[in-house]
């Protein structure tokens, strides 16, 4: 089937007329071996760009649920007082906790649950039953009427001698900063591997135009502009950043894919550890990896194009 000029209409000319970045031009002729090597190099590097803004988005992910989590419980911490009854000392330090607006739930936890918690400092439970373990109460705060807690935190300290209450504020600071901290190492990383990709595009440009510079020469001599052949250059290698981000990219979603389905199939376990508040796999992790591959194919077109514009006139 053809059109009224007589070109055959084929599925590659649907795509170049819906599309202009496939059109495919004869002046930038095509090597197997080189831009082949070019999409294993961007493959490359794209999973590991993806894998990075993956990181990022699960450590951001999971420090948020992790600080909300710390955010609505507080933990109030009896020691022993010599010869002083300590179980009198949890009665009333639980009549005040149940007695202040805001708190959802008080927790007890007996002496073999709070020997089980020092266990991996101290050993087994058998070996430290005579030391004084302190006592733990585990606070539930209402999320959206939170109490005072500078108040009760003296109300329970000068109720009951040898109890504080832990809130886990400066947990939760430590969190954050370490949270920024990785985010900008990603962020760094993610950085150097986009520079890396249009160092790669960069240095197959010029190879690619020294090996077409006759036909460069030519296209000046009949009036062909810079922007027309800068526009060829960019054409081609950005169809191979797309082509390798999409190979790289692909095989981070399925990376993630994995990871998310062997997530949710151990969520018992990661809620019988303690981590569940560990956040999987999901959209805004795949958005991540796409938005990669759209940044590739972004940085593999404009480094092509500033090349040109940088390289042409000494070729010309």
């Amino acid at each position: 089937m053809t059109d009224r000029s007589g070109i055959p209409r084929t599925p590659r000319f649907a795509l170049s007329r819906l599309v202009p970045l496939f059109q495919r031009d004869p002046m930038v002729a095509a090597d197997p071996v080189t831009d082949k090597a070019l999409i294993a190099v961007i493959a490359i590097m794209t999973f590991l760009a993806a894998m990075t803004a993956g990181a990022a988005q699960f450590t951001a992910s999971t420090t948020s649920r992790w600080q909300v989590l710390m955010a609505s419980e507080v933990t109030v911490q009896l020691k022993p007082q010599g010869s002083r009854p300590i179980e009198t000392d949890i009665v009333r330090a639980t009549d005040i906790l149940r007695g202040t607006t805001g708190v959802s739930s008080v927790k007890v936890f007996s002496r073999e649950e709070s020997s089980k918690l020092l266990e991996p400092w101290l050993g087994s439970a058998s070996a430290i039953e005579s030391l004084p373990i302190p006592r733990l109460i585990a606070v539930r705060i209402d999320a959206d009427q939170p109490p005072d807690m500078a108040a009760l935190g003296k109300a329970v300290a000068d109720s009951v001698p040898g109890a504080s209450l832990d809130d886990h504020r400066n947990w939760t600071r430590r969190l954050s900063r370490i949270s920024d901290l990785f985010l900008l190492v990603s962020l760094s990383a993610l950085v150097l591997v986009l520079t890396a990709t249009g160092l790669a595009i960069v240095f197959a440009t010029r190879g690619a135009m020294a090996g077409n510079r006759e036909i460069i020469e030519v296209l000046h001599f009949i009036g062909a502009d810079d922007r027309y052949i800068a526009t060829q250059f960019q054409r081609h290698f950005a169809v191979l950043g797309i082509r390798g981000g999409l190979i790289g990219g692909g095989a981070a979603l399925i990376l993630l894919l994995a990871l998310r389905i062997a997530g949710s199939s151990s969520v018992g376990l990661l809620d019988a550890n303690g981590l569940s508040g560990l956040a999987l796999p999901g959209s805004e992790m795949m958005a991540a990896t796409v938005l990669v591959i759209v940044l590739v194919g972004l940085v593999a077109g404009m480094a092509s194009r500033i090349t040109v514009y940088r390289t042409i006139g000494r070729l010309a």
